[in-house]
């Protein structure tokens, strides 16, 4: 079962209406509909970095290319899934490093590395086609406490978050119309939520998504702390007005969390959706994650159910009153 009839599957237990759309979208409605004045949207996008099949060599070994900013220094040596005619594994090859040469030891593109399945050349041409997708294999652990690695928390760590919020949701009095919007296509150019946001028309809009958690190695004036609650996002792009209610909500429901301050735009499902028809009000919550785009992203559960919390509190105010 693909991940949006799972996402499908489980959202019926909590809105009124659960749906595929013909580009992949799931989207799911609370709350009054469709008389209420005031229709907020909610975006998570549920699609991950990955790569394609570009070619197949005579000697059955496999090229690659990127589908989204997979952070290439962490593939050789792992393990992925080719979604062919069969799933098959494949190791990303590396050079042993007694015969490696400075050219062979560095590279800087996906596009260098080459995939081996251990299939004979005759049936990796018979099962492995040009375009297919090419995913992480690392299985989710637990770590210590209440954090968690996999691969694809970025951005399933929002798509979990949305869930949950609908959860809390569920029974109560919500005041506005409320569209739930697991996106696809985040990561090529926010296909998914564009189309969705201009079918959808709807007044205001919250994305969730994943941000930089500290770490060694990156800018921590750039970055949030892991366990610090979700991240508020400020922005030119944003809704002011929005994000002070995050606050305000955060403060007053003694909810954890933190401000990401950015300059322009957000690199986020907002930055198109705030653009749709003749503009919406955006918000932006993210949960701090580490090692981005990698098979080993890292998040802590408790920012996740954080997040849904305060996405809760937002919509049982009815959202922004800011332009009624």
């Amino acid at each position: 079962m693909g991940i949006a009839n799972v996402i499908r599957t489980e959202m019926q237990n909590y809105s009124d209406e659960a749906r595929i759309d013909k580009n992949g979208n799931v989207i799911c409605t609370m709350g009054k509909t469709p008389e209420s004045a005031r229709h907020i949207l909610i975006d998570a996008h549920m699609d991950q970095v990955s790569m394609l099949v570009t070619a197949v060599d005579d000697s059955g070994f496999i090229n690659i290319s990127p589908c989204g900013g997979v952070d290439s220094r962490t593939l050789p040596g792992s393990t992925v899934l080719i979604h062919g005619k069969e799933v098959v594994t494949g190791i990303v090859c590396t050079t042993p490093p007694h015969l490696a040469s400075k050219e062979t030891s560095d590279f800087e593109k996906t596009e260098d590395l080459l995939v081996d399945t251990g299939l004979s050349a005759e049936k990796v041409h018979e099962v492995v086609s040009v375009g297919d997708y090419v995913s992480f294999s690392t299985k989710p652990q637990k770590l210590l406490g209440s954090r968690i690695t996999a691969p694809a928390l970025d951005n399933r760590a929002g798509v979990a978050a949305l869930i949950y919020c609908a959860s809390l949701l569920k029974d109560k009095e919500i005041p506005a119309r409320v569209t739930f919007l697991f996106s696809t296509q985040e990561e090529i150019n926010s296909v998914g939520a564009k189309t969705a946001a201009f079918a959808l028309d709807c007044d205001e809009a919250i994305s969730v998504d994943v941000s930089f958690a500290k770490q060694p190695g990156v800018p921590e004036e750039k970055c949030g702390n892991l366990s610090g609650g979700p991240m508020i996002g400020i922005a030119p792009t944003l809704s002011r007005e929005m994000s002070c209610k995050f606050i305000d909500l955060a403060r007053a429901n003694k909810i954890p969390y933190q401000l990401e301050v950015m300059s322009s735009a957000t690199s986020t499902t907002s930055d198109v959706i705030t653009a749709s028809k003749s503009g919406v009000a955006g918000g932006l919550l993210s949960v701090p994650l580490r090692n981005m785009h990698t098979p080993v992203e890292v998040v802590d559960i408790v920012d996740i159910e954080n997040t849904a919390r305060l996405l809760a509190q937002y919509i049982l105010t009815g959202g922004d009153d800011c332009g009624r």
